[in-house]
This record gives C-alpha cells, sequence and structure tokens, in this order.
C-alpha cells in the first residue's frame, strides 16, 4: 500500500479523498453481498432447496396445497362446506345463532 502524506493535501483535498474512499468501502460491500448472496444461491441450488429454506426462514407446512376434507355441509346445500378451520361460513354462523347444534351439521 502505498502511503499518502496527509498533511500535504489541502482540506478540500482530504474531503474528497475521504469521500472516495467510502464510495469505494460501499462498493466492495455491495460486491461481497452480491458474492456471498450468488454463493449461497448455488449451494441451496445443489440441494434442490430455496436459500429461505435453507436458513429455516421459509415455513412450511404440511397441509400446504393440500385440500382439507370437510367436517361440517349444509344441508340445505351440499355445495356449502367447512373443513372446522378459519372464520365459520355465514350459513352454519346464522344456523348456530338461530339455536341449531354443531353437530347437526357434521359429515
Amino acid at each position: 500500500m502505498s502511503s499518502i502524506d496527509l498533511n500535504s493535501l489541502s482540506a478540500e483535498d482530504l474531503k474528497q479523498l475521504m469521500a472516495n474512499a467510502e464510495r469505494t468501502l460501499r462498493d466492495r460491500h455491495q460486491q461481497r453481498i452480491h458474492s456471498l448472496r450468488k454463493e449461497a444461491e448455488e449451494l441451496a441450488s445443489s440441494l434442490n432447496m430455496s436459500v429461505a429454506e435453507v436458513f429455516g426462514l421459509e415455513k412450511t407446512s404440511k397441509l400446504t396445497n393440500k385440500k382439507l376434507p370437510a367436517k361440517y355441509i349444509n344441508p340445505a346445500n351440499p355445495a356449502q362446506t367447512w373443513t372446522g378451520r378459519g372464520k365459520r361460513p355465514h350459513w352454519l354462523a346464522d344456523a348456530l345463532a338461530r339455536g341449531e347444534s354443531l353437530e347437526k351439521f357434521a359429515v
């Protein structure tokens, strides 16, 4: 590394030198990040995984893309069903509000 005599530089030259050094550091940092990302993607790809899966960032569920069977059915309209998960459908909530039992709608 060459030595720079900082005492011989003017205040403006020193400011310019600092700005150039900071810009170079930022550029090198970004290049390193890019390089590491590419390396991580290649390694994950070799395992047939995503980077998120490798680092445990991607939540996978056993139920993903799996349709659950209906637990409750609307006798007035058999096309209306509910798995028992999530918000109750209006047809079931209305029936329960009228005093009917949940078991009446069980499949």
